[in-house]
Formats: structure tokens, C-alpha cells, sequence
């Protein structure tokens, strides 16, 4: 089973989001912030992040980066 994780911080885009890709087939991974976004993707090595770029405390363009990195 293929993992997606999904950093987002509105609770309704990740949860839609979370439900329309677990009906697909998809072991889904969520996170509200940067932060826990690179903590989880580090963790949990997925095929697919789904990147909010406009996160609290780490914006997505430095999750990207440090992912990268």
C-alpha cells in the first residue's frame, strides 16, 4: 500500500483530502503544520507529500528544503 502524507493546515482540506485518498487505496498520513509535516516525513519515508506552502511555524518551502537537504 502506497503512503501519501498530507501537510495542510486547514482541518476541512486535510480531512476531505484524507478521506477521498484512504477510499482510493492509500495509507494517509496527516500533519497540521511544518513542523510535524517534516517530523512524519522522516519518519515515515512516504512515495507522495502533498506540501501546503503557507504552513505555521515551518513554511513548506523550508520543509522542502530540509527534505532536500
Amino acid at each position: 500500500m502506497k503512503t501519501v502524507l498530507i501537510v495542510e493546515d486547514s482541518r476541512m482540506v486535510r480531512t476531505m483530502t484524507a478521506r477521498d485518498l484512504t477510499k482510493a487505496g492509500y495509507r494517509v498520513i496527516t500533519a497540521a503544520d511544518g513542523e510535524q509535516g517534516l517530523q512524519s516525513a522522516r519518519q515515515n519515508t512516504p512515495e507522495l507529500i502533498l506540501l501546503d506552502m503557507l504552513l505555521p511555524k515551518v513554511a513548506g518551502l523550508e520543509v522542502l528544503r530540509a527534505l532536500k537537504s
